[in-house]
């Protein structure tokens, strides 16, 4: 269970980075939004700058929140958690697939922002630390694990509840 976890650690750390490098994309659809807003007569109060910047940053901070509280769970040996984190794992583990695609794949017309090439290599990173966690936490340890903390908890223990 530590493995994965740490490995998770690793993930969130290279996904937030990615998230960074896709500034921006993040500026442009503000600007994009922003334009409308005005075309629409509407005040716009702040700058595309601003908001990107607010969406970047909620947007980690939203996806860090709810995979610290999944892998706070999965510490805590609860079986449900410890599957949601291997969905999550295998979710990234597909996106890996499709950024190394992208990799090989050319486009002749830029027309608009992109992600610059160095940030896939933190979803390879991420990517490849997500498959490490995915089987660590498909191993039959991590389920025995799950198990026993579940009967702990619940009060079916042997040797006197020592955990």
């Amino acid at each position: 269970m530590r493995l994965a976890v740490e490995l998770w650690a690793v993930v969130i750390v290279a996904m937030a980075i990615v998230m960074i490098a896709r500034y921006p994309i993040a500026f442009e659809v503000s600007e994009d939004y922003l334009d409308d807003m005005k075309k629409a007569g509407e005040d716009v109060p702040f700058s595309a700058t601003a908001l990107a910047v607010v969406v970047t940053v909620l947007s980690i901070a939203v996806i860090t929140a709810i995979t610290a509280l999944v892998l706070k769970f999965t510490w805590d040996g609860r079986n449900w958690a410890r599957q949601t984190l291997g969905v999550f794992s295998a979710f990234l583990a597909v996106q890996l697939v499709f950024g190394v695609i992208s990799l090989f794949i050319t486009t002749d017309g830029n027309d608009g922002a992109t992600v610059p090439a160095w940030a896939t290599i933190f979803v390879i990173i991420g990517g490849v630390a997500a498959i490490g966690a995915l089987v660590a936490l498909m191993h039959r340890d991590t389920t025995v694990f799950c198990r026993d903390v579940a009967a702990w908890r619940s009060g079916n223990r042997q040797n006197g509840g020592v955990r």
